[in-house]
């Protein structure tokens, strides 16, 4: 039996490996390495899954060796950098390593870029989960791509059609850590001209623009649990709900509201998706929403807005039809490292 050994970090790609390893659990022996309470160690120690816990100072090349792994997975992350001593010491010990790419940003920064030789630092195979994604990797110079099937969202579509989940009138706000975001990146808590507490504040004061009063706020995996407690005091004529995402299904909270606002990031692609109506609103032009989705739905102010003027689309086929499963690639792999 293939012994694969993953690092993850981040909770996108990490959702996504928990979605693969429910469906082959049983076909190969996992290992799973992880910083302690880092959002991976959270969502794998939820689905009690065998969980390894590392630091800065691990030796990774004994571990590896110690399980013989046949695989090395790893998650890819533009701030935290251990996935590249996880490819660096799989390619020392000649274990093919496979990076899973994801949310349409900072592609070539996870692997060291701007530094001239990053293109060492790839893996011996890259995954990307949509067409947007894998050619835009391809325009970048990335090779040895494979277009993997999105078993998460595959696995929230289902859920999905199922309708079991009834939709409100109300508007989802989707946070991000923009604030401690732009200071580790460039110093400065305000390098963007807004914070996430100013988009939602300007969500709360255009609320009429949507003809609801309720707004739901899902809470980034990263924040903390009363970042936005004091808008329910702020705008009392709002039904304010604060969402824990370690509580709260992803899927549950875009079934059940009927307009999905973000800045940016991954969500706002799925709720397209699954035909929501979705929108990035960044008050700025010093940042630029890299979600693939409809141009108009890309706001920067509310002023003379029209719901009208927004578009929806279902890409549920394209979604179900891209890609090969985690199987296949896993014996393709297999089979050329023989």
């Amino acid at each position: 039996m293939l012994k694969i050994a993953s690092f993850f970090n981040d909770s996108g790609p990490s959702n996504n490996l928990l979605s693969i390893v429910k469906k082959y659990e049983k076909e190969y022996v996992w290992y799973f390495f992880v910083y302690k309470n880092s959002p991976a160690f959270k969502i794998f120690q939820n689905a009690k899954l065998p969980i390894i816990e590392i630091d800065e100072n691990s030796n990774i090349t004994d571990k590896l060796k110690k399980i013989s792994a046949d695989i090395v997975l790893v998650g890819t992350s533009w701030q935290n950098k251990t996935h590249l001593e996880f490819i660096k010491i799989a390619k020392a010990l000649h274990i093919p390593s496979i990076a899973f790419l994801e949310h349409w940003v900072n592609y070539r920064e996870r692997f060291g870029y701007p530094q001239e030789f990053w293109k060492e630092n790839l893996a011996d195979f890259t995954t990307l989960n949509d067409e947007y994604g894998y050619e835009m990797a391809k325009d970048l110079g990335f090779s040895n791509i494979i277009k993997l099937r999105f078993d998460n969202l595959l696995d929230d579509i289902k859920i999905f059609e199922m309708g079991k989940i009834e939709e409100r009138n109300s508007l989802l706000f989707i946070s991000e850590p923009t604030k401690k975001v732009a200071y580790t990146t460039f110093g400065d808590e305000n390098y963007w001209g807004f914070d996430e507490f100013r988009v939602c504040e300007e969500i709360c004061k255009n609320m009429d623009n949507f003809s609801t009063s309720h707004l739901t706020i899902r809470l980034h995996p990263s924040d903390e649990t009363q970042k936005y407690d004091y808008l329910i005091q702020k705008y009392p004529n709002l039904n304010i709900e604060i969402e824990n995402p370690y509580e709260t299904p992803l899927i549950e909270s875009l079934c059940k509201n009927k307009i999905i606002i973000g800045i940016d990031g991954f969500v706002l692609f799925e709720a397209m998706a699954i035909g929501k109506l979705s929108i990035s609103f960044m008050p700025s032009l010093k940042r630029e929403c890299v979600v693939p989705i409809f141009k108009q739905n890309k706001i920067t102010t509310f002023e003379n807005l029209k719901l009208a003027d927004f578009k929806t689309k279902n890409s549920l086929k394209e979604i179900k039809s891209f890609g090969i499963d985690f199987a296949s690639m896993v014996k393709k792999i297999a089979n050329e490292k023989k």
